[in-house]
This record gives C-alpha cells, structure tokens and sequence, in this order.
C-alpha cells in the first residue's frame, strides 16, 4: 500500500507533503485546510491533495465542522483515531499496569494486578493477559496493536531489549522479552521506568516548554531521567541516570545512596521503633513525628546533594521530583531548596514537583507507544520510512513527534 508515494522525486515530494500535513494536524489538530497550509507553508492545491491521499489511506479523517470561524464553515481535519494502537506497559515492583491507546492518545482500557516475584514466565503471562484484557476491551484484537512499550526497573540496552542490569525483576528480567513476545503478536520495546516518567514530565507535565531538564524518580531506588535539548538522554549504552550510585559521604563507594533501603536505615538511625514503608514515615512526619520528620530533612539533603552532582556537569535548567515521593513533594520541596542553598549556593538549580504525579511510567510507555503505533501507520500508508529510529526501531528521541 502506499508504493507510488517513493517511485520517483515525484513521489518523493508528495511525501514530505504529506508528513508535512500529517505532522501538523497530530500537533495542533482537529485543524481546517486554511490553518493546515498557513502552519505547513505549502500552497492550498498542494494540501487539499495531501489531505484526498491521507483520507483514502484512512490515517486521517473529517471531524466535523468549525462553525465558529467567520465566513464558510470550514471542514476540520485530525488524526484517524483508530489507524493506530498502541499498549504501554509499567513493570513495577508491586504490580504491573497496562493500557491500550488509539492513534490520537486518548486511553481506551486501562488494567493491573500484582506483579508476580516467582520467575519471569509467570511475569510475563500477566502482562500478556492485562493486554489481551485490555484489547478486548478497546474493541480490537491484540494483533491490531502497532507498538508495546514496556517500562522496567533496570537498565536497557540501546536496542530496547536487552536488560543489562534489572532491580527486583524476577531472575534479573532474564527470557522476559522472549516469552511476552511468544504470546504478543507486535513490535516490542522495553525502556527504564524513570526514562519513561520524564516522558511523561516533558509530553503532560511541568516540562512542556523545558529543553534541559532532570527529573528525579525516588522510590525502591533513585534514577534520573535526563532530557537535554527536548531529547531523551540515555547514554552510550542505556546506563545514563543511574545517579543512585553516585558517591555520596555517608554510603560505601558502589552502594545506592538513596531509596526505600536507605530511607529504612536512616528511620533506624533515628531511633524509629520497626519497620516503616517510606510512605508510613512521611505519614508520620506529616503529623508532626520529629523523628520521622529528621528522616526526610536527611532524604531532602541526600537528594539534594545528587541533584548539584547532576547540576555539575549539565546544568539543567529544571529538576523535578518524581516517583513515590512525588505525593510527598511539599515535604521535601522546601527541605531540599534550603539544603542546596546552603550547600550549592553558587549553582543555579531550580526544583520543582511533578507535574504528573499518578501514573507517570504508564502515560510515558502509552505515549511513546503510541507515536511509534502510528509513525507505523503512516509509513504503512505512504512508503516512506518511520522517524526517530535507530537500531532494532529504537527511538533515540522524542521531541519531533505530536
């Protein structure tokens, strides 16, 4: 389908053409032709056949009329919702969350249950069953899915498969791609959970406008997403923002410098009685606990120190908390301002809270898989190449997509 685009400089143009107007209608759209060739450049003929070639290959159709302009009603344009689809997929280490997307973004079917610890089969036949759940009750089969983008726990390679390092995956994450493969009839991408959350930051939160920006996931361990020049950064080989093992005074050299492990020592450290979950001591700081509340002023200036480490070298212009502390924001937020006042006064960071403090794995996962699900559709209906990717069909960004 789509071969007369590429036979030829002709073909070749009605092309670019067309990503032209497909590009800007994803952006900005439902839009009119008239908003379609002043934002596209392209002359009115050049649109209106852009528009006949995407309607017939249904990546594009009518959404009604917009009555409230002067003059004419004008026909508005948008992304054909149901050309693409797309699963997002969080593994955490409690329970595992799914959700099926159609082409303009919007959430069709969302579901969770309990991550399983035994083997990575077991684990793998829950996502499997959550997304034929999900499918089913999107309206689609799972075979319709273009694109499964699966947030983990670990460190991915640059193929967006192999696990080089996992945290709580069962059996290291070992044979886990190959066995949800074995019963998902689509691509597959995996991607670090922290990566996708700053994903998420930088498509529904606080960074929508922020070209250099880190946000700080705090939960079982520390990460960093980092985004520098509206690109996702990952590093040579899928390890950038392991920040947890930054050297840090109080911790052995190679050891994790914050985290529900460290936060449980520093609880014992101040004589807290058992074993509180990091949520149950800032519970109990929020009522006012002096031990507990000595517990996050020693979170905030080890988060603290991290983020003038990261500020060292990129200078980012925004941090963003994130993660399970993300609800616990507005107790650290004031906390780690005044520990990086005093002790990284010459450096100009800036911390803010998340702007997407539920889900925030999941909407990335959904998110990317849905521009790849429909970078697919387009290229099916056209010819032409997909975007934005490397080996393997990895993205190594996503600041050019809608």
């Amino acid at each position: 389908m789509g071969g007369d685009y590429l036979a030829g400089p002709q073909g070749l143009l009605r092309s670019i053409n067309a990503r032209a107007v497909f590009d800007v209608i994803d952006r900005e759209g439902p839009l009119g032709r008239p908003e379609i060739t002043r934002a596209t450049g392209l002359s009115k003929t050049t649109v209106a056949q852009a528009l006949r070639e995407l309607i017939a290959r249904e990546v594009v159709d009518e959404a009604g009329t917009d009555t409230a302009r002067r003059g004419p009603a004008a026909t508005l344009y948008r992304i054909a919702p149901r050309c693409a689809f797309g699963l997002g997929v969080d593994i955490g280490h409690l329970r595992v969350r799914v959700a099926v997307v159609d082409a303009a973004g919007e959430v069709l079917a969302r579901a969770e249950a309990p991550a399983p610890r035994r083997d990575a089969a077991a684990l793998a036949d829950t996502v499997t069953a959550l997304a034929s759940e999900c499918a089913g009750r999107a309206g689609i089969g799972v075979a319709a899915v273009g694109q499964a983008v699966i947030g983990v726990p670990a460190i991915v390679g640059r193929d967006g498969r192999t696990i080089r390092r996992a945290y709580g995956l069962p059996q290291g994450g070992k044979g886990l791609v190959e066995a949800i493969e074995r019963d998902l009839p689509m691509p597959l991408l995996l991607e670090n959970d922290v990566n996708l959350a700053a994903v998420a930051e930088q498509r529904f939160g606080a960074c929508a406008d922020v070209g250099d920006f880190v946000l700080l996931g705090v939960g079982v361990g520390l990460g960093a997403g980092i985004v520098l020049g509206g690109r996702l950064h990952r590093g040579f080989a899928g390890g950038a923002g392991e920040v947890g093992f930054l050297p840090h005074p109080a911790t052995e050299l190679g050891t994790e410098v914050l985290g529900a492990r460290r936060i449980a020592e520093q609880a014992r450290a101040a004589g807290i009685a058992g074993r509180p979950s990091p949520r149950e001591l800032f519970e109990r700081a929020r009522g006012g606990d002096e031990k507990a509340l000595a517990v996050v002023d020693a979170t905030a200036r080890r988060i603290a120190h991290v983020a003038a480490s990261i500020a060292l070298v990129i200078e980012p212009e925004l941090f963003v908390l994130g993660g399970a502390v993300g609800a616990n924001a507005d107790l650290l937020l004031g906390r780690v301002r005044h520990h990086l006042a005093k002790d990284a006064a010459p450096l100009p960071i800036r911390v803010i809270a998340s702007g997407v403090p539920d889900d925030a794995v999941l909407r990335g996962a959904a998110w990317l898989a849905r521009h790849h699900a429909r970078e697919r559709a387009f290229a099916a209906a056209t010819g032409a190449p997909p975007r934005d990717a490397g080996p393997g069909g990895r993205p190594y960004d996503t600041d050019s997509a809608g």
